[in-house]
């Protein structure tokens, strides 16, 4: 298994600067993004889509998160941002078994 919270820090990073090709390499091609303000989007061709046309500045836009530690939660990545007006907001991503990203789910709790 590779180190899953260095990819999930790869794909989060690249999103954040606009790298969206990089970004979208990490993805599988059953990829489902979950995201209570977009809705929930299935398909590599489809997430590549929502990540280029997702609003300037990303989740969180205005807000001052402050993201926790990545951890490791059976083998998903967990990361909580605190700071968001609506409590803690969490990102799960989960890994097919070539350590390719299958789902981001954006929620809020932690």
């Amino acid at each position: 298994m590779a180190d899953r919270i260095e990819i999930a820090r790869k794909y989060l990073q690249a999103q954040r600067d606009g790298r969206i090709d990089e970004a979208v390499a990490l993805l599988a091609d059953d990829v489902v993004l979950v995201n209570p303000m977009t809705g929930t989007v299935t398909g590599k061709a489809a997430a590549e889509q929502a990540l280029r046309n997702r609003p300037a500045g990303g989740a969180g836009a205005g807000f001052n998160i402050t993201w926790r530690e990545p951890e490791l939660v059976d083998g998903n990545v967990k990361i909580v941002g605190d700071g968001s007006p609506f409590g803690p907001i969490r990102i799960l991503i989960s890994f097919n078994d070539q350590d390719q990203i299958t789902k981001v789910d954006i929620g809020l709790g932690t």
